[in-house]
């Protein structure tokens, strides 16, 4: 494998960014404090949520046509170390605030959760999970050989959501493994992305 250390330093930032500027969230997520002012209703929280980000998304940017493709272009990336690549293939927070979160379970009792909140956590899982992709198979020639997914899907509004997805694939000259990749898939307008790269590694 070749030195990725450079890519994984831009990977992370890249990943990161958007917090400046969900999914499995129970368990796909880390239990982390953050102060959030939890008096307040969803919409003043959502309301000022919206306002940190610059674009108001009406469809996913990036992606793929299709679940295989996204998860194709995610190993093609890896294999070629391409930061940008790796970008367009996941949730950005302007997505998550215009088109993610108002359709998920977590804008009402009982598993009200402000947006946030759950933003901090899904982004934690997602750079923790970047992290460990690009440390195992940064620069390695990688070759997909099927996408098993549960025929479950979770319909919220406009929005299928996909959770449980698996990889088989192979690494070099390796023996070829089925493995987690990735969190949720969220399927909008004819669009697919990631909503975390959180995995089994």
């Amino acid at each position: 494998m070749r030195n990725v250390l450079p890519f994984l330093i831009a990977l992370v930032a890249v990943v990161g960014c958007d917090r400046n500027r969900s999914e499995q969230a129970a368990s796909d997520v880390p239990h982390q404090e953050v102060h959030v002012d939890s008096a307040l209703p969803i919409d003043t929280l959502l309301a000022r949520f919206r306002a940190t980000v610059a674009d108001t998304p009406r469809r996913l940017d990036g992606g793929a046509r299709d679940a295989e493709a996204l998860t194709r272009a995610l190993l093609t990336a890896l294999q070629e170390q391409d930061t940008a690549a790796l970008r367009q293939l996941v949730l950005t927070r302007s997505e998550f605030a215009w088109l993610y979160y108002p359709h998920t379970k977590f804008t009402a009792p009982p598993y009200e959760l402000g947006p946030e909140l759950l933003w901090f956590q899904l982004q934690l899982a997602s750079e923790k999970g970047a992290t460990r992709l690009v440390r195992r198979y940064g620069g390695s020639s990688l070759r997909f050989e099927a996408l098993e997914c549960p025929d479950s899907v979770s319909v919220e509004g406009p929005n299928r959501v996909v959770t449980g997805c698996r990889v088989r694939f192979a690494a070099a000259d390796s023996a070829a493994r089925t493995m987690r990749l990735f969190g949720s898939l969220l399927e909008r307008d004819g669009r697919v992305k990631f909503v975390t790269y959180a995995n089994d590694l």
